[in-house]
């Protein structure tokens, strides 16, 4: 050993804690501040100013205005199709939902939607009573995405083991968002809302449950991508496309999508109405076999949301 080795061996510490230093300086994170909540000096008083909470009792405790609890209340409304044979038969799904989310760290979160259905006997495989999902939601362009998410045929009546199953029926997503670069986005730009993200993303679950409830082993992998454009004034058109590898045992069922589609006025701020209309399930190409050919525009989800943010 050279009489180098010696410096060496206490310098390889600080080299080390140089380089992480330096590497976590590169993740930047999008976690507010924690040491005070706002820097305003006056009061809210205009209603349509209002925010959250916070503008309205103007209080920094109970976690007001940090952004960390939100959700809406949301009537919901849409045909359900029963039956496709020998005749088209269908009943009208009327339903109140409650959609909770708890960001616990960075834009981390747990989120929960619960349906009450006005009319029981609209129910199909794709209509759950209950989702829920823990992930990164990040809104901001640039940014990795990841979690789970579980929208399957959930039931309140469902024991703890018919739970336990679904929830392993759930997938794993991974997403990244783009954003128009701003010599583009100048150019279609109307208002402050004016927004586009593109998002590509792939999904997996463990195993899946076909429509005469056999359940398979071989796994879910899915990918797609979807694009939402908002045009002004909160005003937005969205759409998804989604691939299924089949060829790895997988078999699309009759609910999944080969595409879908959305738009509406959504503002995401307390106190605000939204309306907005999503169709989600069933639709196929073309040409593609479809066990229920009369599904259609009717068939999507129609929704007045009132939104509220702690």
């Amino acid at each position: 050993m050279t009489k180098a080795a010696p410096k060496l061996k206490y310098l390889v510490p600080f080299i080390i804690l140089f380089c992480v230093g330096t590497l976590s300086a590169q993740i930047i994170q999008d976690e507010a501040p924690k040491d005070r909540y706002y820097m305003r000096k006056a009061r809210v008083k205009n209603f349509w100013d209002m925010k959250d909470f916070r503008d309205v009792f103007y209080v920094d405790k109970f976690l007001l205005g940090r952004n960390r609890i939100s959700g809406n209340v949301t009537y919901n409304y849409q045909r359900v199709i029963m039956s496709d044979y020998p005749k088209l038969q269908a009943e009208h799904r009327s339903a109140l939902s409650l959609f909770l989310r708890y960001r616990f760290y960075e834009e981390i979160s747990i989120n929960t939607n619960f349906f009450y259905d006005f009319n029981k006997k609209a129910a199909a495989r794709w209509i759950s009573d209950y989702t829920y999902s823990i992930g990164r939601y990040n809104w901001r362009p640039y940014k990795l995405n990841f979690g789970y998410e579980n929208y399957q045929n959930n039931k309140y009546n469902d024991d703890f083991k018919t739970f336990l199953q679904k929830a392993s029926e759930g997938y794993f997503f991974l997403s990244y968002g783009y954003g128009l670069p701003q010599n583009v986005f100048k150019y279609i730009r109307i208002d402050s809302t004016t927004n586009f993200r593109f998002t590509p993303f792939v999904r997996w679950a463990f195993r899946y449950r076909d429509e005469k409830e056999v359940v398979h082993y071989e796994g879910k992998p899915t990918a797609g991508a979807s694009a939402r454009l908002t045009l002004f004034w909160n005003i937005y058109v969205e759409g998804a496309v989604y691939y299924y590898f089949n060829d790895v045992g997988y078999r699309q069922l009759p609910w999944d999508p080969d595409y879908s589609y959305g738009f509406g006025y959504f503002d995401w701020r307390s106190f605000r109405l939204s309306l907005t209309y999503g169709n989600w399930a069933v639709n196929r190409w073309p040409g593609k076999k479809n066990l229920f050919p009369n599904y259609g525009f009717l068939d999507g989800n129609f929704r007045l949301i009132a939104n509220w943010v702690w």
